[in-house]
């Protein structure tokens, strides 16, 4: 196969400009990882038809390992006698007459023989509107053709329910996978029954406003809905439509349905299993006890009026071998021991003293004898010497009954990897879970009372927050959930959502809250992410338009509040246009990104360059005294971008037309100042190019720095 540079002329894809591979290498970098877990076959080609990536599927389906595909011509994989075709559709998608084009495409079979293939080959749009790269699939059986025998086996073949619709999104014909699951044989024609007659009236009314806007805007749709199987069965079905352009005509939908039927289940499983805990949370059964080093009661909370009849009178002072039974002292002691020496708290289950059951269970029948689950916590002072002990005891009796129900619960959510924290009155961390001794270093030795208490573990705004926001909702309606900021024993920020619930005493009053937080920084670090890219531009870095456009909405409304001045400075960038037609869009790609840089280095740390187009350029100015700052900008900024660049060897000239205006008590939208730049920036351009033209009020102030 010949490479791009030896192919002779007249071919499919006509020769363009060099250097579109870089810019294309880094989208590439940036979604192969996508394309190569894509069940089709998929590859990427430049501008002139040069195969740039394969995933693995493209690879099995022309028998050839990546490092063989990449560099080969799309002309080396088509049918001769299709060349006119596709040489005329791609020249439709250079005009924007069309966004894609369907082709045989040579494969290999299992045998090593020929094989036939059709693929989908679709434009990939920029910011300008210009075609960057494309995008071949292999098998897309939408294209309104049979595609040849091959390609109807493959789609009869698929292991997912394909169908395509008519311009109306009326169902017109489906693969086997479509029929077996309708229990028909028959699949073309108006054989195909409507959707609405297939999908639960529910989830029909629930999506059939979007599949509507759909239709009526030729846009892809998704939904996943309920259908009945040919056995009366209710499945839910992942279905996924995208609009077929054929030469700029709609044609109608091709769709993929899977059954996700199962996964649906698991998610509601898991759902009933949140709503269980937070159940289990809400009511909070704990009663909480603090001893002193030796073990007499020190405190003890209201909630042992559910397990004990007289708790204040008949546990203060008592030492905690009066509570348990005594068959379970010597475990307790030896654990405690190893608690204060770990500093680890422990869990264990033990029988209550028969003394402590109270008069309502013995008059409701119990003859049995008195489970808790026991959890004990050392405490330190801030030197690390012991002062005693944090107990909480949960009456498990019917739940040791009933298969210890209570015992497996705790055991999950103490084994959970969301921090689990429970925190008194006063803001003293009574206990936090092996999570939340990991995640954040709570530690019984570096708080008062009980060892960490509640600023240490949220941030200094979140504890804000905290108590101006949360607090008021949990008094009022006993629960809160939201985001929060959380540090490490490291004091690094770990964003968390959380879940907060108040425990309250038996009239009413906040005894305590319990926190369940779960660490989000991956999400947080993609939605920074996903912001990023959308709103910086990716060659340069600098603020895209949309960023840009937020910043003079900002500006204005400050502008018209406070009176601060702001003006734009609108660049357009002389004799470039030759750069890349000549040297290559590499050259106009690196000379682009020189440019930004000296931008960036003249402007101020507060002023705000963006680049808005492919040579156009703006800088956002506030708080600047006299038009003579704005006017010491443009003339560096034209001095500074007239300075030669060196790419490759090659030395390359570039000039700027700056158009300037201010905002003045008339300008209220960003367009307006927009507008007014870019109108000065055309006379600026006008009068000779590397000038600038400043338009202040019914004046207008010319300068000319540099040559035309």
């Amino acid at each position: 196969m010949t490479t791009p540079a030896e192919r002779p002329s007249g071919l499919v894809f006509p020769a363009r400009a060099p250097g579109s591979g870089d810019a294309l290498q880094r989208h590439v970098t940036r979604v192969s990882a996508v394309f190569d877990a894509t069940p089709i076959g998929v590859g990427l080609w430049s501008l002139d038809g040069v195969l740039v990536h394969a995933n693995p599927v493209l690879c099995d389906l022309v028998g050839r390992s990546r490092s063989e595909l990449v560099g080969e011509g799309f002309e080396s994989f088509i049918d001769p006698v299709e060349s006119t075709t596709i040489r005329t559709a791609v020249d439709e998608l250079w005009h924007g007459r069309g966004n894609h084009f369907v082709c045989r495409f040579a494969c290999v079979g299992p045998d090593r023989s020929p094989l036939w293939l059709r693929a989908n080959v679709h434009a990939v749009y920029g910011p300008g509107g210009r075609p960057e790269y494309l995008i071949s699939q292999i098998f897309d059986f939408a294209g309104g053709e049979t595609g040849g025998d091959t390609d109807h086996e493959v789609a009869e073949r698929a292991p997912v329910m394909l169908w395509l619709t008519d311009d109306q999104g009326v169902p017109r014909s489906a693969n086997r996978r479509c029929s077996e699951f309708l229990g028909s044989d028959e699949r073309d024609g108006g054989n195909v029954p409507a959707l609405r007659d297939i999908i639960h009236p529910d989830d029909h009314e629930r999506w059939r406003g979007v599949v509507r806007a759909a239709l009526a805007a030729r846009e892809p749709f998704a939904c996943t809905a309920r259908s009945r199987r040919h056995d009366g069965q209710w499945r839910w079905l992942d279905n996924r439509a995208t609009p077929i352009i054929d030469r700029g005509v709609f044609r109608g939908y091709s769709g993929a349905s899977i059954d996700v039927t199962d996964e649906v289940r698991r998610r509601q499983r898991l759902e009933d299993i949140e709503r269980l805990f937070e159940s289990v949370a809400e009511a909070g059964p704990l009663a909480m006890l603090s001893t002193d080093a030796v073990g007499r009661v020190r405190y003890a909370n209201g909630r042992w009026a559910a397990l004990l009849e007289d708790p204040e009178a008949r546990l203060m002072g008592l030492g905690w071998r009066g509570v348990i039974a005594p068959e379970h002292s010597d475990e307790v002691l030896e654990r405690g021991r190893r608690s204060v020496e770990t500093g680890r708290p422990f869990a264990m289950r033990v029988l209550a003293n028969d003394a402590f059951i109270s008069d309502e269970r013995r008059s409701s029948g119990f003859d049995g004898r008195h489970w808790a689950e026991l959890r004990v916590a050392p405490v330190f002072d801030a030197d690390g010497t012991h002062e005693g002990f944090v107990a909480t005891i949960a009456d498990i009796t019917d739940e040791v009954a009933a298969g210890e129900r209570a015992d497996q619960l705790a055991r999950i959510l103490d084994a959970g990897t969301d921090f689990l924290l429970l925190i008194e009155r006063s803001g003293s961390i009574s206990y936090a879970n092996e999570a939340a001794e990991e995640g954040l270093g709570v530690r019984a030795q570096a708080g008062i009372e009980s060892g960490y208490v509640l600023t240490d573990v949220l941030d200094p705004d979140s504890f804000t927050f905290f108590h101006e926001v949360v607090a008021p909702v949990l008094v009022e309606t006993g629960r809160w959930k939201g985001e929060l900021t959380m540090r490490d024993a490291t004091h690094r920020e770990v964003p968390v959502s959380a879940l907060v619930l108040a425990q309250r005493t038996e009239v009413g009053h906040l005894d305590s809250i319990s926190v369940v937080a779960r660490d989000i920084s991956d999400l947080k670090q993609a939605q920074w992410n996903m912001r990023q890219l959308a709103t910086h531009d990716y060659l340069t870095g600098l603020p895209n338009r949309l960023l840009l456009y937020e910043h003079l909405d900002q500006a204005l409304a400050r502008h018209h509040r406070l009176g601060q001045t702001v003006a734009l400075l609108y660049l357009d960038l002389d004799r470039f246009k030759p750069i890349n037609d000549e040297l290559g869009h590499h050259v106009g790609d690196a000379v682009i990104v020189t440019l930004a840089d000296r931008i960036h280095a003249v402007v101020r740390d507060t002023d705000t360059p963006a680049r808005i187009g492919g040579d156009e350029f703006a800088v956002l100015v506030e708080g600047f005294d006299t038009t003579a700052l704005l006017v010491r900008v443009a003339e560096r900024l034209i001095e500074s971008i007239s300075e030669p660049i060196t790419v490759d060897g090659v030395i390359v000239h570039v000039g700027v037309s700056i158009g300037i205006v201010a905002a003045d008590r008339d300008t209220t939208e960003a367009d307006q100042l927009l507008t007014r730049a870019d109108s000065a920036m055309y006379e600026a351009k006008a009068r000779g190019r590397g000038q600038f033209v400043f338009h202040l009020g019914t004046g207008t102030i010319t300068s000319t720095t540099g040559g035309g």
